[in-house]
């Protein structure tokens, strides 16, 4: 029988979870799973990629909607599908989805902030917007090319106004494997047009 997939649930998650936390401790930086995300199957084989990654038995998810990608989560995860209030980790594939997910997320408490949603949106390909951030894993203030998406999401974060520690991970993942990540604690710094060298 020749199975669905030959992505390797031992060496490539490990290679995922790698580049996962390198997107973490560097916000706004680039890494790629092109090579892992090939492995995989239907529409969504990068997202597969992180949540083969990221998700077992003991952690929750919601997909906001998409059957399609709830199914093949649930195929190839042990991880149950709840609501998004409920969530670790919330699915994202749409922009119009954006509002909900902020809105349902887990944010973690001033004792426990590490108990919020990690949010993960799938993201476009077009780097057309320049957006500066802070924050731990950045050396003062930096500017990034992004997508017009990753900034609407950074608007529907901030729109929450969360009490600080609080508030969601974001992990931004295009359909060709590019991983861009902006932790809870990473902010959006206005700088009148003065920034460093965009970043790719």
């Amino acid at each position: 029988m020749n199975k669905l997939y030959q992505f390797d649930e031992v060496f490539d998650t490990q290679s995922v979870f790698r580049k996962l936390l390198k997107a973490m401790s560097y916000p706004g930086e680039q890494v790629s799973v092109t090579e892992e995300k090939e492995k995989l199957f239907g529409n969504y084989p990068a997202l597969l990629a992180a949540a083969m990654t990221l998700l077992d038995n003991e952690v929750t998810f919601a997909a906001m909607g998409n059957s399609e990608l709830s199914h093949d989560i649930r195929l190839v995860t042990l991880s149950q599908e709840t609501e998004p209030d409920k969530a670790d980790y919330l699915f994202v594939t749409k922009a119009e989805q954006l509002s909900d997910a902020f809105a349902s997320a887990k944010c973690g408490t001033l004792t426990d902030p590490h108990t919020s949603a990690t949010i993960i949106i799938r993201d476009n390909e077009a780097l057309c917007k320049a957006l500066c951030l802070s924050g731990p894993g950045i050396d003062g203030v930096r500017e990034y090319a992004c997508s017009e998406l990753l900034c609407e999401a950074i608007a529907a974060r901030d729109n929450q106004v969360y009490e600080y520690p609080q508030g969601v991970d974001m992990i931004f993942i295009s359909d060709s494997g590019r991983i861009m990540a902006v932790p809870r604690l990473v902010k959006r710094r206005e700088t009148n047009g003065i920034c460093c060298s965009i970043r790719r």
